[in-house]
């Protein structure tokens, strides 16, 4: 027998294999944010069949601008998916997505374990890169949601595309700028500062709340500016202050 959290991400992994919204209203209630990773689990186990194996992890609402606009109250966590993630520069086909929209993000590489309880300072010495990314966000729930339900949906996770490895030595992650470009007009812009405070805030956080990070993980930490909405025939690019140029063309 079935249990409501099975029916639900059930149905999500449809809503991400067929790119077609599910009505909250129509689907079971998640009443509380231990109960989303729950459903969020089962809802991995599915779409890993396709997509790969996790390989690291996606934090969202970490900005308070993106927290305000969606109505979340704190941050959540999803999973990345190994045939998710591209190089930068790249193209994806619209059809894939419900709704999609695009955040610039300083993702960490850690090329050493990072165990809860972390300060900032280990957590800066664990990370063996950063890496400038573009995350791709869709919620197949048609953008209504909570916490919730967000959490569930894998925090919204569609994809990310990344730049080049940077070695973290003297990059000022907190003042670190971005500047998202839509058909090569600036849309926002945003700084490391924008998250938690700073980036590496959001990392132990992270590790506290999975019970510390492998070396080897992919994490983004979080939206730099607000969520962008793109549609097909639109280039992208997040122009970071030190860290390079991300580049996504929505098909």
């Amino acid at each position: 027998m079935t249990t409501p959290a099975d029916d639900l991400a059930a149905a999500l992994a449809t809503a991400h294999e067929t790119a077609t919204a599910v009505d909250p209203t129509t689907v079971p209630t998640v009443d509380s944010v231990a109960a989303g990773y729950r459903v969020q689990e089962r809802l991995v186990e599915r779409l890993q069949t396709t997509r790969g194996a996790p390989v690291g992890y996606k934090i969202g609402f970490t900005n308070d601008r993106v927290r305000r606009d969606l109505g979340v109250d704190e941050p959540g966590y999803g999973r990345l998916l190994a045939d998710t993630v591209s190089s930068s520069p790249t193209a994806v086909s619209a059809d894939r997505f419900v709704d999609v929209r695009v955040e610039p993000e300083l993702a960490f590489r850690l090329g050493s374990d990072l165990s809860a309880g972390s300060t900032r300072r280990d957590a800066r010495e664990a990370v063996s890169a950063v890496v400038p990314a573009i995350e791709l966000v869709d919620s197949r729930t048609g953008w209504t949601f909570d916490a919730a339900l967000a959490v569930a949906d894998n925090s919204l996770d569609a994809g990310l595309v990344v730049g080049d490895d940077v070695d973290p030595a003297g990059i000022a992650l907190a003042d670190e700028s971005v500047t998202l470009r839509i058909e090569g007009s600036p849309v926002d812009s945003g700084v490391g500062a924008d998250v938690l405070g700073h980036p590496l805030a959001a990392l132990t956080w992270l590790a506290d709340e999975v019970g510390g990070l492998a070396a080897g993980t992919l994490v983004t930490t979080g939206s730099l500016t607000e969520p962008v909405a793109v549609e097909a025939g639109e280039s992208v690019v997040a122009a970071f202050a030190s860290l390079g140029t991300v580049e996504l063309r929505i098909e």
